[in-house]
């Protein structure tokens, strides 16, 4: 059976906005030491699983373990709730979120699609009031590109709604948000609050781009919600 419409949403950049690079930062460095590498490699899938691998990998000069890279995640998760309730890294919602969310769910099944592991995603919308919004999703798990957790968050929610879906909206702040919706044949918001940003999802081919969530009419229109 299919029904009606599934709007999936990217969680950093896209609805909230926190500097989780402080809690990343000390985790990598109580693990592995002051001089670690936190680079980003050009080219790597944008995903909390994928950056710690790649990290640790480097740090140690070997293929992380599932129990190093578990542990990394285990102690960021614990810092980013420790600097955001300090209000070292506050957690804030990006503009018109909130009421955005709610009107759209009063038309359309919602879920996750984010590069966050799970804790991470749900610690987040839990500091910026968005929790209840989203009853499933896809996570970061090792995944080998973006799409893979476009697929699951798309299983998720057929699995928690109990139906297939007509239509899939995927919104997202960066073009491999646009990049994994079209890998997985599916439709593309785009949301960045930077004037650079949206020019790169607009350089990248997305065809709807917003600066944030208080264009809600507009926003609806796009959707066909």
């Amino acid at each position: 059976m299919s029904s009606g419409l599934l709007c999936l949403f990217d969680v950093d950049g896209t609805l909230v906005h926190v500097a989780e690079e402080l809690a990343f930062a000390q985790a990598f460095r109580e693990q592995c030491g002051p001089a670690v590498d936190l680079s980003f490699t050009p080219g790597l899938v944008v995903s909390d699983t994928a950056y710690v691998h790649d990290v640790l990998t480097r740090a140690y000069r070997r293929p992380a373990a599932e129990g190093e890279i578990a542990a990394l995640v285990a102690r960021f998760i614990a810092l980013l709730d420790r600097f955001a309730a300090s209000g070292e890294a506050p957690v804030r919602a990006v503009a018109g979120a909130k009421a955005f969310v709610d009107a759209l769910g009063a038309r359309a099944a919602l879920a996750l699609s984010t590069g966050c592991v799970e804790p991470s995603a749900r610690l987040k919308l839990r500091l910026a009031r968005l929790e209840r919004g989203f009853p499933c999703g896809g996570f970061s798990t090792g995944e080998r590109s973006r799409a893979e957790i476009v697929r699951r968050a798309i299983a998720a929610a057929e699995l928690c709604y109990a139906t297939g879906f007509e239509r899939v909206v995927l919104f997202g702040d960066g073009p491999w948000d646009l990049t994994s919706a079209c890998d997985a044949g599916i439709e593309f918001i785009g949301i960045n609050e930077q004037e650079r940003g949206r020019a790169r999802l607009c350089e990248a081919g997305a065809e709807n781009v917003f600066g944030d969530f208080t264009m809600v009419e507009d926003i609806l229109r796009v959707v066909g919600a």
